[in-house]
């Protein structure tokens, strides 16, 4: 009986200290599966440098809502936001690729942007009170109008925020291969000769640049047509990048080639000498871009604007 008593001791000394081991095995995995998941937290965000300042995002963005603008810049990197404003989605261009995309109205429903949980938020925006607000819901990227020179830049900056870095180099392959397709037709027309992009605006006239109006990146930069003296030293580089001008120096603005604008309430005096004087007039070098296409300034807009402005130049000489 003695013997079996010390037995019994022995076997339940044993059982503790395998109990005892494997408790603290197990505190030790729950430990090192604690600190795992924290790591793993940490690297779910990242910190950018903004107009704002520094500003923590996630990671990899799942929910992003366009605010205002930058709405085909994410499709063309082929994200699609759960929310975006009104006169984005009717873009033209972009109208096969929203199906699913939230209206948010004007942008300033807090409440509806509220709704869709967005996980970050970017806009063009650059107003304090706003920013105040949408940073109260997500994580809040300013991209204030012109803080880009093109719209390559525009899918650097926005490719990388949003790590679709590999998409973006697929894009600007295809953006470029495309450029210089158009680029080829158009100066087969154009040559060496001078081209203006002119708007009227109630009885004034406006010269736009090389930057986000009328297609003006798109005739400029890639298909770097030629300005006018007076365009490349007075418009282009301007902070406004456009300038109103009067009938009296129209001739110095107008061009060989003359796209017009007159969708902005008001049109040019077709009758005035000094326009039928100029020599696009005279030799019928004058085209009307479809403002519903021409207004857009987003990668997918400007790259079809640049084909567009091609087929018109193209067109004059059949």
């Amino acid at each position: 009986m003695k013997i079996h008593n010390n037995l019994f001791i022995l076997l339940t000394v044993i059982f503790l200290a395998v109990l005892t081991a494997c408790s603290s095995n197990g505190g030790s995995q729950s430990t090192e599966k604690k600190a795992g998941d924290n790591k793993a937290a940490a690297e779910e965000t990242r910190v950018v440098e903004t107009v704002n300042g520094e500003v923590t995002i996630p990671a990899n963005p799942k929910r992003v809502v366009a605010q205002e603008g930058l709405l085909a810049t994410l499709l063309a990197l082929d994200v699609k936001p759960v929310g975006a404003a009104s006169r984005y989605l009717q873009n033209p261009h972009i109208k096969d690729l929203v199906d699913g995309v939230e209206d948010i109205g004007e942008g300033t429903d807090y409440e509806k942007i509220l709704e869709l949980e967005p996980d970050l938020i970017i806009t063009q925006y650059d107003d304090p009170s706003n920013y105040e607000k949408l940073s109260q819901i997500a994580p809040t990227i300013v991209y204030p109008y012109l803080t880009f020179n093109n719209v390559k830049e525009e899918m650097e900056e926005v490719g990388k925020l949003l790590g679709e870095e590999e998409k973006m180099k697929e894009w600007e392959i295809q953006f470029d291969a495309r450029m210089a397709a158009a680029r080829e037709r158009a100066r087969a027309v154009v040559g060496d000769r001078t081209v203006s992009l002119i708007g009227a605006y109630d009885k004034d006239i406006y010269v736009y640049g090389d930057s986000l109006y009328r297609g003006g990146e798109a005739l400029y930069q890639h298909l770097q047509l030629t300005p006018t003296d007076a365009i490349a030293k007075n418009v282009i580089g301007n902070p406004d990048e456009f300038l109103k001008i009067s009938y009296e120096v129209l001739e110095d603005y107008a061009g060989d080639y003359i796209f017009v604008d007159e969708s902005n309430g008001g049109k040019l005096d077709k009758e005035s000498p000094i326009w039928n004087n100029l020599d696009a007039v005279k030799n019928n070098h004058v085209m009307f871009p479809d403002p519903d296409r021409f207004w857009p300034y987003d990668p997918i807009s400007v790259a079809n604007q640049a084909e567009e402005f091609a087929d018109m130049l193209e067109a004059l000489e059949k």
